[in-house]
């Protein structure tokens, strides 16, 4: 019994007692062989267009970079008017003698309070407050070891001659300026 082997040819497949032999073969595919092309490697990937991932990244390195510069711009302008408050404490303690011009120098001391009260509290009633109920609300905010020296405001505007220890309030003013300027 012979076993028939099936051949594929270029076009067609043919039933035969066997193989073609190997001659014949390349003859039939050398003109299709002769359109190969070596094999060859990629070239490098290009840098530009980067790939989406790199976007990405960027957008979120923009975006950081972005709320850092809002951070700091920020930061600086908080500076800026600490140090324009403490330079408005300082002009007050040059202008005004605590014990030549005290109701000046109360009223002064007040206006920074207040400045920086409504600044760091605007959603609050501070700027309606007065006397007993503004120093409550300063002491309320401030340090234990300062609370007492605040008193002067609410009471030194009415007395003739008020009592007060200027250093103490001094100190109370930059540690307000300091705290919530």
């Amino acid at each position: 019994m012979m076993i028939q082997w099936m051949y594929w040819g270029a076009n067609y497949v043919s039933w035969s007692d066997g193989p073609r032999d190997a001659k014949n073969m390349n003859a039939d595919a050398s003109p299709l062989l002769a359109q190969l092309q070596d094999i060859h490697s990629a070239g490098p990937p290009a840098w530009w267009p980067p790939a989406p991932g790199w976007w990405v990244m960027a957008l979120l390195v923009l975006l950081i970079l972005a709320y850092l510069l809002k951070k700091a711009l920020a930061w600086r302008a908080v500076r800026r008017r600490r140090r324009a408050w403490v330079e408005a404490l300082e002009a007050l303690n040059r202008e005004h003698d605590p014990l030549q011009q005290p109701h000046q120098y109360l009223a002064g001391l007040n206006q920074l309070f207040r400045a920086v009260a409504l600044k760091a509290f605007p959603g609050t009633t501070c700027a309606r407050l007065q006397g007993e109920e503004w120093v409550a609300f300063i002491t309320a905010l401030m340090p234990d070891q300062q609370a007492a020296n605040l008193q002067a405001l609410a009471t030194g505007p009415y007395e003739p001659l008020p009592h007060f220890d200027a250093s103490s309030m001094n100190e109370c003013a930059r540690t307000w300026v300091t705290l919530y300027g």
